[in-house]
């Protein structure tokens, strides 16, 4: 694999595949670290949008390596949405089968909370396993879209993570209004008791734009972090869409607009340097959309 135009070649980083099986459903992920002599360093989760793992998602787990964790961009669909069929369709004629797909699977994941944490929960273990991984330090996880609910469901689930950073997800897990429009059936929600972890802090970087997420959501989500003793940050960026911090490059979903993408990345990065305090963080020149970060 070669970097993208934007990262010069770095030949040294290593690169691992994690599979496995739950519950009949087979699961693969793309792990990427630094070089060897850097030594074991803290783990970042990536979690997809609702197309499923793609190479985009392989490419922010790349960006985590260069930056000095290891990435592991995870994959929450499994078979649900084969390896294959997770790009975004050139065929105009195959976008509607593509929606109907994904969407499919993210209602069946996103209606049963329980199974939902049991995936992330399985995906943290894996990465925890891993001998590129530093286990004095709580995994991060940071999640697009889907993905942003994903995160934050991590920590209502209590699992093992030290900060979650939702780039234009949902707030509420399950409650996507565009799936009911790309033709997915929506069963009843199949909830489960929360166990917040209030160790973890929680980063949500939104668009003001985003029709997703209407003010209802965010007083909800408000009082239930607040109820919950959650220590939690909301940036809203003025004139931004969902799917900001996704690149044109992976198709409609993706909607980027470079001033909220440099600024959600850098209170990313901000993040990183407070829950993996003491492990050198690299400077580097553009995040894997392509947005130039200041060094």
């Amino acid at each position: 694999m070669t970097a993208l135009d934007f990262w010069p070649p770095a030949p040294g980083l290593r690169r691992d595949t994690i599979a496995f099986e739950l519950r009949g459903n087979h699961f693969k992920g793309h792990l990427v670290a630094p070089p060897v002599d850097v030594g074991k360093r803290p783990l970042v989760l990536v979690v997809h949008n609702y197309q499923g793992l793609k190479q985009f998602d392989v490419d922010v787990a790349e960006y985590m390596a260069r930056l000095g964790y290891v990435g592991l961009a995870i994959d929450v669909y499994g078979d649900m949405v084969p390896e294959d069929e997770r790009e975004f369709p050139t065929d105009a004629s195959r976008i509607p089968g593509f929606q109907k797909k994904c969407f499919e699977a993210m209602v069946a994941v996103d209606h049963d909370h329980e199974l939902f944490r049991a995936i992330l929960g399985a995906w943290i273990d894996h990465g925890k396993a891993h001998d590129t991984v530093d286990t004095n330090y709580s995994p991060a996880a940071i999640g697009y879209c889907f993905g942003g609910m994903a995160v934050i469901e991590c920590v209502r689930g209590g699992l093992d993570v030290s900060g979650v950073v939702s780039f234009h997800g949902l707030l509420q897990t399950g409650e996507d209004p565009n799936a009911g429009k790309a033709g997915a059936d929506r069963p009843p929600l199949r909830t489960c008791p929360n166990h917040y972890n209030t160790n973890a802090i929680v980063v949500i970087e939104n668009g003001a734009l985003d029709q997703l997420v209407p003010d209802e959501s965010k007083q909800r989500f408000f009082r239930e972090m607040d109820e919950a003793g959650i220590d939690w940050n909301f940036h809203h960026y003025a004139s931004t869409p969902h799917g900001f911090a996704l690149p044109t490059r992976i198709g409609p979903p993706g909607r980027l607009y470079e001033p909220a993408d440099r600024r959600s990345t850098l209170n990313m990065l901000d993040l990183f340097r407070e829950i993996f305090a003491g492990v050198p963080q690299n400077r580097v020149s553009h995040n894997a959309a392509g947005t130039a970060i200041p060094v």
